[in-house]
């Protein structure tokens, strides 16, 4: 059955998912600030399993079933969760959030040159070549400038949140042949796992116990691992159900843009005009790849690559 044109509704739920997520780059920037990066993930990700384990004991919610899909899970814990969590978080110790969140807006297209290559139904077209070759120039606008310094800390900060987005792409793909019942369990049981691997490398690492960090950046620790990382991902699903998932991977073209206008709401962090073009060349880029904006078609089974946890 197809589903029905957006309302007003499923806009404004699309546009406050786009608000948290594209806040979460300003609150990783506040709490990255006193708190080490692998220990403000492993916080996160606890946070966000025990506020998503809640909402299964209370909707009695079974847990997911079947070897491959616990594997898979797994798999998706590592490259959609803990690695490029830990890669932004540690990448925005050196580079303005602002342009962490261009950065990553760049994950649909790296997602299409995966899907590509391990799929056999999305495969790349001249206009998805051509919109990739239009958000890679805007990229060139963004990095290009902090490479050609060297090797400094901004561009190796640039460089990891690039990698944070291939983990996304790949997680995207990984999604899309992920067979779960009942995605919100699954999501669960993928950030509880997440949160497993990341809390050992914490510890190693970065020692969490003599950690002396304020109340203002652990309050934004704590915002992302409930408000961004849990909430938005049941908001997430709130929105695929009502609109599909077509409406839904519009979100790629909007918390770019958000996460710029909290970076200077937040953070008095001004663009540079090199990075105001990179933005505007990527969601172009987006777009012609795509097709254009997707008005309530109905979700089929390939785009079920757009959903990440």
């Amino acid at each position: 059955m197809a589903h029905r044109l957006p309302n007003a509704g499923d806009y404004g739920l699309l546009l406050l998912l786009a608000a948290i997520w594209g806040s979460s780059f300003a609150f990783i920037k506040i709490g990255v600030s006193e708190v080490p990066p692998v220990t403000l993930t492993a916080v996160r990700l606890a946070l966000a399993a025990a506020f998503l384990l809640l909402v299964m004991a209370v909707t009695r919610r079974a847990f997911p079933a079947g070897r491959s899909l616990w594997t898979m899970m797994l798999a998706s814990a590592v490259v959609g969760n803990a690695l490029p969590f830990c890669l932004i978080a540690w990448g925005q110790q050196s580079i303005p959030s602002g342009t962490a969140a261009i950065l990553m807006g760049v994950m649909p297209l790296i997602t299409m040159v995966l899907a590509h290559a391990f799929t056999d139904d999305e495969k790349l077209n001249l206009r998805k070549v051509v919109g990739m070759v239009v958000g890679l120039f805007g990229l060139c606008v963004l990095v290009g400038p902090a490479a050609l310094q060297g090797l400094t800390a901004s561009f190796v900060g640039m460089l990891a949140l690039l990698a944070a987005a291939t983990c996304y792409g790949f997680n995207a793909v990984l999604i899309r042949r992920m067979d779960a019942p009942d995605r919100t369990s699954a999501v669960t049981i993928i950030i509880l796992l997440s949160a497993l691997i990341v809390a050992p490398f914490a510890f190693v690492l970065e020692n969490p116990l003599v950690v002396a960090a304020g109340l203002k950046a652990w309050s934004a620790v704590m915002t992302l691992g409930v408000l961004h990382t849990s909430i938005a991902t049941l908001l997430m699903f709130a929105i695929i159900g009502r609109a599909g998932a077509s409406f839904f991977s519009q979100l790629n073209l909007i918390v770019p843009i958000a996460g710029v206008v909290w970076a200077a709401v937040l953070l008095s962090e001004i663009p540079g005009l090199n990075a105001l073009a990179a933005l505007g060349l990527i969601i172009l880029g987006i777009l012609i790849a795509k097709g254009g904006l997707a008005l309530g078609t109905p979700a089929p089974v390939a785009e079920k690559g757009a959903l990440k946890p």
